[in-house]
């Protein structure tokens, strides 16, 4: 399993241990999703080489889901996940990161795509380090 892999799954299912309803896509009509709910979203990695080592940032997206009136909900969920980067060290099955909390990038928005509703998104992409 990729390191990529591994990260997503620790953080969905961390998301899923405090109560949150955890998705891996953005759910369908038909599945009934109630507000507010998590997306475990985007991964990407970047190589880190210096001269006496090879590591890697692994950067995942989550997003946080609510209808208008959840937004102190959405932004305590956010925070709530983000404080995984404070963690300074932690394993998976088969590796070791230390999250970055200086290179959260942190974002909420009103969405209003889905006529006649606005909904609160909040949008918040860590960085781990792999060690």
């Amino acid at each position: 399993m990729s390191a990529l892999n591994e990260l997503y799954n620790y953080i969905a299912d961390k998301c899923e241990g405090w109560g949150f309803d955890t998705w891996d896509h953005l759910p369908l009509d038909s599945e009934n999703a109630k507000y507010p709910f998590v997306i475990v979203g985007e991964q990407q990695s970047t190589p880190s080489i210096t001269k006496t080592s090879a590591g890697e940032t692994c950067y995942i997206t989550v997003h946080i889901w609510g209808s208008r009136h959840q937004q102190q909900k959405v932004d305590w969920m956010k925070e709530r996940i983000a404080s995984l980067t404070y963690n300074p060290a932690f394993r998976t099955e088969h590796y070791f990161f230390s999250g970055k909390p200086g290179l959260i990038d942190n974002q909420m928005m009103i969405d209003d795509s889905i006529a006649n509703t606005l909904l609160w998104h909040g949008v918040i992409t860590m960085a781990f380090i792999l060690r």
